[in-house]
């Protein structure tokens, strides 16, 4: 379990660069949010954003419609007429398009916000404000919550927003958990789930530096292994070496490798050290990296944790690349976080 809390502003702030959602998510103000319920942050956010919505005009969609009429509209069900004698009652089945605002995301963003308020540690006030917003979407009617439900979105540039609120109801969908006696809702918490915050982390930091620096570029590159064999086969059961993050310029080469694990460094007979495969990766990757050449030949790499009970910043020199293994504390301020990333790559 990580010694230091991560706060829930941050983790919003995690999410919004693991999402590329920065612009929307800047609407909700959770700079002195005192809460430490992840319920409440998210119940926060999905209320800002429907009040946002209501406020411009909830997104419409044309959904078809059927209906028995005498005033003939779009396309008649002849077949369906027929065997209902509509006609003997000057009237048939009619099938048309109708704008409404009845559509996927608007009963997704619904649903959630009713089931948020059934969480039973939830704010009270955040409790009434969310069921008054379920109130004013009475147009739209709730649905079942599923992976299949968020499949089917379809969204586009002109309702942006909505892929930001969308993301945030996929989150709480899949943290949500229903007391089968009780029926009552309890938000799990998925910053104790080391597999969840690693992919979180490792985008967080990906998508951060692709925003906030211009000097290198970033991507997550395979690597190609210096080895040969003269059964051709054999290559194609090589694994694939995959950076989480490279960073690139004219001049530098930077390979940075995330990890999220409860404890930094590794114990072996009361001896503390860097976990020995995580090292032997970071290695594995500059060695392969020397035959390209330029910049690679003499890259750097950055094994980089979140802070737990010390912070690290070990430096090493291993067969002619620069190696950095340190830590990253999610428990500070949040410039100071913005700051510590920025002088990470900053340092030849």
């Amino acid at each position: 379990m990580m010694t230091r809390t991560i706060p829930i502003r941050n983790i919003y702030y995690l999410l919004l660069y693991a999402w590329m959602c920065l612009d929307e998510g800047q609407l909700v103000d959770v700079s002195g949010i005192e809460s430490t319920n992840l319920a409440d942050l998210f119940t926060r956010v999905l209320c800002t954003g429907t009040r946002h919505l209501l406020r411009r005009g909830l997104d419409r969609g044309y959904l078809t419609k059927e209906e028995d009429t005498s005033c003939l509209r779009g396309r008649i069900d002849v077949t369906s007429s027929l065997k209902r004698l509509l006609f003997l009652k000057a009237s048939a089945c009619c099938r048309f398009d109708e704008l409404s605002h009845d559509v996927l995301h608007n009963q997704i963003l619904r649903s959630t916000l009713h089931h948020l308020s059934r969480v039973s540690t939830l704010d009270p006030s955040l409790r009434a404000e969310s069921l008054r917003l379920v109130r004013e979407l009475h147009e739209v009617k709730e649905i079942r919550l599923n992976r299949l439900a968020f499949r089917r979105l379809q969204l586009h540039r002109n309702n942006r927003f909505y892929d930001f609120l969308m993301k945030v109801c996929e989150l709480v969908q899949r943290n949500l958990l229903v007391d089968e006696r009780t029926g009552a809702y309890r938000f799990r918490d998925f910053v104790r789930d080391e597999q969840e915050m690693a992919a979180l982390f490792e985008s967080f930091v990906f998508n951060f530096l692709r925003l906030e620096q211009a000097t290198f570029r970033v991507s997550s590159d395979h690597i190609a292994w210096d080895a040969s064999s003269e059964d051709e086969e054999a290559m194609s059961f090589l694994p694939l070496m995959r950076t989480d993050i490279s960073l690139r310029s004219p001049d530098r080469t930077v390979v940075i490798d995330t990890k999220y694990y409860k404890e930094t460094l590794q114990t072996h007979f009361g001896k503390m050290s860097v976990h020995s495969g995580h090292l032997y990766q970071i290695c594995a990757y500059l060695r392969n990296l020397e035959q390209h050449g330029g910049a690679d030949a003499r890259a750097d790499g950055i094994l980089l944790y979140p802070a737990v009970s010390q912070r690290l910043d070990l430096r090493y020199r291993i067969q002619g690349h620069a190696v950095r293994v340190c830590t990253l504390d999610l428990a500070q301020e949040w410039e100071m976080i913005r700051r510590d990333l920025l002088d990470l790559i900053s340092v030849a």
